[in-house]
């Protein structure tokens, strides 16, 4: 079944809308992702808050967007394109199951739809094993390189009002500019409040340095879990 869990505890960053009524502060709530179903994945996801796009090409099996797994793998040497539906850790941050996001940038991004005046507040985001082993292992991946200085990967999360752009979260999920060596391999929490207040949906894409004749190199996948939300 699936799980929607109420914080007891805010967030820090939250406090800072300081817009509460007689001094009550806004629940938080965070979507756990556990569903039901057959099988190691499912494409898609719908609840009564949000709805995750997703397509798929019968024909060729071919997919992109939103997808729950229950695969996790932190074997590096299984990053391969046939273990594409695995996170890059051993558990999810909560419950049993994860939320994939495959961004395929020949098409136009996946959105994540609000049902009612919803606000983001907060994401967990993990590396999943394709990704991983393509970005530490150049010899796994014939399309992609090893990542080394001033390389990174960008989920970027972009609020929408109808047509209009509300707001926009740049989240570095591997940052090795000016000298770090930041990758999200531990459920790493990222800051979403400023996707701002009234949107409807949020716009989904991942940037990366490996960028080649035919556009990026680097597995463009992503997991998320524990949405919080108010």
């Amino acid at each position: 079944m699936r799980k929607i869990v109420l914080l007891l505890a805010l967030v820090a960053f939250v406090a800072c809308d300081n817009e509460w009524v007689n001094d009550v502060k806004p629940r938080v709530y965070v979507e756990s992702f556990e569903a039901e179903y057959d099988g190691d994945f499912m494409y898609g996801y719908e609840t009564d808050n949000f709805k995750f796009d997703h397509f798929y090409n019968e024909e060729f099996g071919y997919w992109g967007g939103f997808a729950l797994t229950k695969k996790f793998d932190a074997d590096a040497a299984n990053g391969l394109y046939e273990n594409q539906y695995a996170v890059y850790n051993t558990s999810a941050s909560h419950g049993k199951g994860a939320l994939l996001y495959y961004y395929d940038s020949y098409n136009e991004p996946c959105d994540i739809h609000l049902k009612g005046d919803h606000i983001l507040t907060s994401v967990r985001l993990n590396l999943t094993t394709y990704t991983y082993g393509s970005i530490t292992n150049e010899d796994i991946n014939a399309f992609a390189r090893a990542f080394t200085d001033g390389d990174y990967l960008k989920v970027v999360f972009t609020s929408l009002k109808g047509d209009k752009e509300v707001g926009k979260a740049e989240c570095y999920v591997v940052d090795y500019r000016d000298g770090k060596q930041l990758m999200a391999t531990r459920w790493d929490v990222f800051d979403l409040t400023s996707l701002g207040k009234d949107y409807d949906r949020v716009s989904v894409k991942i940037e990366t340095t490996d960028v080649g004749e035919y556009g990026a190199n680097t597995p463009l996948y992503i997991a998320l879990d524990e949405l919080s939300f108010m």
